[in-house]
């Protein structure tokens, strides 16, 4: 970030800031510290005043710092979807091993929440941030970039914004569980995902989609719903989907709680699975093992996820001019009675 000179020829202040953006001294450290309750308007303008003056926040506290914080800012979107708490207990763990505490912060993936808290922890001076995006974190990502704090994407990706990352091979992984459905005689297969403008749910789309065209199978418009990584939102994209009285055999869900969420639909209208209609799902949770039917999934390895996330940014940190990396895991299917497994 560029460091502009006030006035007086000396760095900007928090008093710079405030005069130039016409509030008091409390209002833009309230501001740049991500607290609630401040208007949208106000933040934006005293973040053009920050922007225009180059004024940086503790950085004669980060100069005369003769040790790191040891903490590491975790963004996530999620906090209820049963994957996260997985992945976040991987983070600790390891952040744990190595001496470092957690700040764990909720965004429900709102971009301005997100803004919010990345401010928060550079605030807070932390070490590095692991950012996990909701759909619209393009300029979340753009602001982390704009930072001098170490940051790892984890679970994410952006089009627009490269940095670090650790992610999983979604295109395969959502291919092994469409095979795997084509393969048991499937030939009209209804996909139930996300918002497309995750990279994650994109990803699965498309690997439902190499696979219908591998075997000669039609991409079917009115089989195909977006919605969120909820059971409300699979309940009510297989309720639309049964409304529209499309014929379809399998159905491939893009997480887990969305398959829990068809499968509940379809026995509601009486519709049995796997007799009449196969599930699988993606995440592996816990919960999909113990739910019944037992669900067919793709598992990736989320523990070991949020652990290698935290080995890479401590890798940033000892390495502040390495170029980005990223650390790509392979998913494996788990066949369970959703499809007419044994499990």
């Amino acid at each position: 970030m560029k460091t502009a000179d006030s006035a007086n020829g000396n760095a900007a202040t928090i008093k710079d800031v405030a005069r130039q953006a016409g509030v008091s001294i409390a209002t833009v450290s309230r501001i740049l510290n991500g607290s609630a309750g401040v208007s949208p308007a106000l933040t934006e303008r005293v973040q053009q005043a920050v922007d225009a003056l180059g004024y940086q926040p503790n950085a004669v506290a980060r100069a005369l710092k003769v040790k790191e914080s040891h903490s590491i800012g975790l963004i996530i979107p999620d906090i209820e979807n049963p994957f996260f708490p997985a992945l976040v207990r991987g983070v600790e763990d390891m952040a744990r091993s190595h001496d470092y505490a957690v700040i764990l912060c909720n965004s429900d993936g709102v971009g301005s929440e997100e803004e919010r808290y990345i401010r928060l922890l550079h605030g807070k001076q932390v070490d590095g941030v692991i950012f996990t995006g909701g759909a619209n974190s393009d300029s979340s990502m753009e602001l982390l970039s704009s930072l001098p704090i170490p940051t790892v994407s984890l679970d994410r990706q952006s089009k627009r914004v490269h940095m670090s990352s650790v992610v999983v091979d979604n295109v395969y992984g959502a291919a092994l569980a469409v095979r795997h459905l084509v393969e048991l005689g499937g030939r009209r297969i209804a996909f139930i995902g996300g918002s497309p403008q995750l990279s994650v749910a994109a990803e699965r789309f498309k690997g439902y989609g190499q696979v219908l065209a591998e075997y000669g199978l039609p991409l079917d418009e009115g089989l195909i719903l977006h919605g969120d990584f909820t059971y409300d939102s699979g309940y009510q994209n297989a309720w639309l989907l049964l409304e529209k009285e499309r014929e379809f055999d399998a159905v491939f869900a893009a997480n887990d709680m969305i398959a829990i969420g068809v499968i509940e639909c379809l026995a509601a209208r009486g519709i049995r699975v796997p007799q009449d209609v196969r599930v699988a799902g993606y995440d592996d949770i816990r919960l999909a093992g113990w739910y019944k039917p037992a669900l067919t999934t793709v598992r990736q390895p989320v523990y070991e996820m949020g652990q290698e996330a935290v080995r890479l940014l401590l890798h940033l940190l000892g390495s502040p001019t390495q170029d980005m990396v990223e650390k790509r895991f392979r998913p494996e299917l788990i066949v369970r009675q959703s499809t007419g497994g044994d499990e």
